[in-house]
């Protein structure tokens, strides 16, 4: 029998690692040393057994120790002897009858496993839902069997008093309350900073300020063996003595993905009325509307704290946007920044025209300009002007500059303004910014 913990502890120490097959065998293949004459290190059963889980590797520990990370355990079978050999095999627990593992399985087998443990315990996604509170199933598995299941502990801490057997690992955020999901990749998110693919299946979620973890389950039995010096490899057929406290260098180490948690601002500005005017020129009297232009500083510091502090700079995010109104029938534009880092505050200021002054025959009745970025959200900053009866005219445009390397000079774009991301409306190009 061999352990998935094992494989992955020695695949994060940087060793040689194998397929997902090896990591927990059928027991039955496994010939490990008969009881003839019984040694001293066959297993004991009876033996209280403990595990530490840590969860993800180092690179990832320090933002990980804010990400609130609990673990939870649920003994899915338990260890039964085998008859003249020094291993065991597992005996299903209920709710966990219905999930057999065959001889000779493979990784794939070990993986779907796992997931129909996790199926079992987390339930399944709500129609047209990606996440979902697993606190019903869960609490249903608690009461009905409250000695199989080891909840809430601590990350990177001992977990004692476990009985021999199998068991389903189940790390998540204490403070995320949908923590089950739908992991729907089998690569790496876009834009992710990942050791690991993104898991597919039932996944469980931790979120630290700036990113969202998502962790596969995994099955891995206790007790087990030392690794193999030569292959790496932890096999309940290795020599040496059972290890009862998989805790330190024989704990197990979680590879979960890692992806960026982003959200976006959108700063919408409303006219409430686009009055038109006369206009005679060399005898001819004609209907038309001014130009009139908005512009907005935006500033987004790492949190609110940083901004009400009076730091001096943002630091996230800082730039000038423009929109320019001109006729027709619209009377409403927006601007949207995109990936923003979760939490991080903005503040929007219309700087054009002055609070209180007018431009064109428009002025500032309402603003709503401080947000706090939300995951996966676009939070959005409100201002709204309204007519004043005065026709006074207008306009303005954006110049926008592009470094081309390849021909080590600068190139420009003049739009009319910045809701169209400089892409429709442009106005002038110098050549260098020619694709």
């Amino acid at each position: 029998m061999k352990d998935e913990r094992n494989v992955r502890k020695h695949r994060t120490a940087g060793g040689r690692w194998a397929p997902a097959a090896v990591l927990l065998a059928a027991v039955l293949l496994v010939l490990s040393v008969p009881f003839g004459g019984k040694p001293a290190y066959a297993v004991d059963l009876d033996a209280n057994c403990s595990l530490e889980v840590t969860p993800g590797s180092v690179t990832m520990a320090e933002d990980l120790a804010t990400a609130n990370v609990v673990i939870d355990l649920y003994r899915v079978a338990d260890a039964v002897p085998v008859t003249g050999y020094d291993t065991y095999d597992w005996q299903m627990n209920e709710p966990f009858a219905g999930i057999t593992i065959e001889k000779g399985i493979d990784s794939t087998g070990w993986k779907t496993a796992a997931q129909a443990a996790a199926d079992v315990v987390l339930g399944k996604a709500p129609e047209g839902q990606t996440a979902w509170n697993p606190s019903a199933t869960v609490d249903a598995i608690k009461s009905a069997h409250p000695e199989l299941v080891f909840s809430g502990n601590a990350a990177d801490a001992p977990i004692t008093g476990l009985k021999a057997g199998l068991y389903l690992v189940i790390a998540h955020g204490s403070d995320v309350e949908n923590y089950a999901a739908v992991g729907t990749s089998e690569s790496a998110a876009e834009g992710a900073t990942t050791e690991t693919a993104a898991p597919a299946g039932t996944v469980t979620i931790a979120n630290s300020r700036l990113y969202a973890y998502k962790f596969a389950p995994e099955l891995v039995s206790l007790p087990t063996k030392a690794a193999d010096p030569v292959t790496g490899e932890i096999n309940t057929a290795n020599p040496g003595d059972w290890i009862y406290d998989a805790v330190g260098a024989n704990g197990i180490t979680l590879k979960p993905s890692q992806e960026p948690r982003a959200g976006n601002l959108q700063i919408t500005k409303i006219l409430d009325i686009y009055e038109q005017r006369e206009k005679t020129t060399d005898g001819e009297t004609r209907q038309i509307k001014d130009d009139a232009t908005f512009i907005f500083e935006v500033s987004v510091y790492e949190n609110q704290a940083a901004y009400e502090s009076g730091q001096a700079q943002p630091t996230v995010y800082h730039d000038m946007v423009s929109m320019v109104f001109n006729g027709g029938d619209t009377w409403e534009k927006s601007v949207l920044i995109e990936d923003l880092p979760v939490n991080s505050y903005a503040v929007v200021k219309e700087v054009y025209p002055e609070a209180g002054s007018q431009v064109g025959h428009y002025y500032l009745v309402r603003s709503d300009g401080e947000k706090t970025i939300l995951a996966n959200e676009t939070v959005e900053a409100t201002f709204e002007n309204t007519y004043n009866n005065e026709n006074s005219g207008g306009g303005s445009v954006t110049n926008k500059f592009t470094y081309k390397a390849g021909q080590s000079k600068w190139g420009w774009q003049q739009v009319e303004d910045d809701s169209t991301g400089g892409v429709q409306n442009v106005i002038k190009s110098d050549e260098a910014n020619q694709e």
